[in-house]
């Protein structure tokens, strides 16, 4: 862990960042690959789509050699109809549900049981 100084509202505070993630080039080359494949892609339609001069970037980003540039990684997700954890991590690899999530469904959960119990309410009133 490594601290950034950050300005805040009332001047400066010190504010501790977890480290940068690495990202493994040959496994986004592999899941780049197969998504061109599972499109029935050739390397050369990939090569127009995306505008470059020659098809050895593609199979660079394939080969993992090298990294396609952000705007080459968000044509690549609509191409293959993809997102981003396809491209970083495969599709076996997804993020699991978050806090957020879970607490939203609780909530909602909650919500229903209590318009079940006003409108037990409701009805012993009007009957």
């Amino acid at each position: 862990m490594r601290s950034v100084r950050c300005a805040g509202a009332m001047g400066t505070e010190e504010e501790t960042v977890g480290n940068r993630p690495e990202y493994d080039a040959k496994l986004i080359g592999r899941n780049l690959k197969r998504l061109r494949i599972a499109k029935k892609l050739s390397v050369e339609e990939v090569r127009r789509y995306l505008g470059l001069g020659s098809v050895q970037a593609v199979y660079k980003y394939e080969a993992g050699k090298s990294y396609p540039p952000s705007d080459a990684i968000f044509a690549l997700m609509q191409l293959y109809e993809a997102d981003l954890y396809d491209i970083l991590c495969g599709c076996d690899q997804r993020p699991g549900i978050t806090f957020v999530q879970m607490t939203q469904k609780r909530h909602i959960r909650k919500m229903k049981k209590y318009v079940i119990i006003y409108r037990k309410y409701i009805g012993g009133k009007t009957g």
